[in-house]
């Protein structure tokens, strides 16, 4: 039995606490699985509570943190294995800490990108001890078909055409443009509307741009329209096509759940999105970052419906492709495993494009 506690930090982005949630459940025969949260309204209020506590807890074979506060935890708070997931975005403290740990420690390192294992190999991070296991869709919560009923509760009409951005409203997502760019196809066309999910923290200012830049209820926000909160992967039943609008470093299990509900995708370039999306392959790309650009764009896939048919087609087969929910789960098997035993850790068999 190969038993692993993962420590998270209480407020987490939205690819974190999915795949926190898929291993605990997931990991199946062979594993036992815990959780601890260290933050306000967690299992720890405090990482001291949350040191203390490992300090007393010897049961577990891996320790596996999730974000800098829960590394800073398990690495002072006990001696067992360790698996380290860093955030999307680490800050030069945050690599030098990690460094820091690595030079006395036990610890294997664990990216959801290609991109974000190069940088950590770039700032000294041993390639032997930088993995790359990429988040897992969980198909079974994507509805393909359009649903009339939730859309009418998000506040839409039958002839409106739906742009969704894609994940949390973060400084990186940049869903300013995504609204600035939606205002320039809604001056053409009154029903373009642009559907965000309402968490991160930028959606308040977000939405103070969007009444700056438009008087009409052009922008709609889910978490504020639905009598309850909804996952994100219940917003793609109300889209007609994907907006992803990225500048930066961002969470890319929103954008594989988009590819897997097959949904038309306009998308600017980023290092991380080039990893997932293809021109006029798996979507249509914007070399530029403008709002005048991604509008363009979006009228010439709408007017396509070939390429937008050929664009789902090949979005639905590369997601099961390389990001299923059960080759997440077989990767992490290997490196729980593999950090139980006493020989060095090899990488563990990761899905990499031809």
């Amino acid at each position: 039995m190969t038993r692993v506690l993962h420590v998270v930090e209480h407020r987490q982005d939205y690819q974190t606490l999915r795949s926190v949630e898929c291993l605990l459940r997931g990991l199946g025969e062979g594993f036992q699985t815990a959780v601890r949260t260290i933050g306000p309204g967690g299992n720890c209020r405090s990482i001291v509570v949350a040191i203390r506590w490992l300090r007393q807890e010897n049961r577990f074979d891996v320790v596996h943190a999730w974000g800098t506060t829960a590394l800073t935890a398990a690495a002072l708070g006990t001696k067992t294995r360790m698996v380290y997931a860093p955030p999307v975005l680490m800050r030069p403290p945050d690599l030098r800490w990690l460094r820091a740990v690595m030079a006395y420690r036990d610890l294997q390192v664990v990216c959801p990108t290609g991109t974000m294992q190069r940088a950590m190999v770039r700032a000294g991070v041993a390639l032997q001890r930088c993995h790359v296991i990429r988040p897992g869709v969980d198909s079974s919560r994507i509805n393909r078909r359009k649903d009339a009923t939730l859309r009418t509760q998000l506040g839409f009409v039958p002839d409106d055409y739906v742009l969704l951005g894609v994940g949390e409203s973060t400084p990186a997502a940049s869903h300013h443009d995504a609204v600035w760019a939606t205002e320039i196809l809604h001056v053409l066309d009154p029903r373009y509307k642009l559907l965000l999910w309402g968490r991160g923290t930028q959606i308040r200012a977000v939405k103070a741009f969007a009444r700056q830049v438009t008087s009409s209820d052009l922008l709609h926000v889910a978490e504020e329209r639905l009598p309850q909160s909804a996952d994100f992967e219940q917003l793609l039943a109300a889209a007609d096509m994907i907006l992803n609008t990225a500048t930066g470093s961002v969470a890319t299990l929103p954008l594989a759940i988009c590819m897997a509900a097959a949904l038309p995708i306009v998308s600017t370039v980023t290092y991380a999105a080039r990893e997932l999306l293809e021109d006029h392959h798996t979507a249509i790309l914007v070399p530029r970052h403008s709002p005048r650009l991604i509008a363009q764009r979006v009228l010439e896939l709408r007017e396509d419906a070939a390429l937008q048919w050929k664009i789902s087609d090949n979005c639905r087969a590369e997601a099961y492709q390389f990001h299923p929910l059960t080759g997440f789960l077989d990767q992490y098997r290997a490196m729980y495993r593999q950090n139980v035993e006493s020989a060095p850790v090899e990488p563990p068999i990761q899905s990499v494009r031809a």
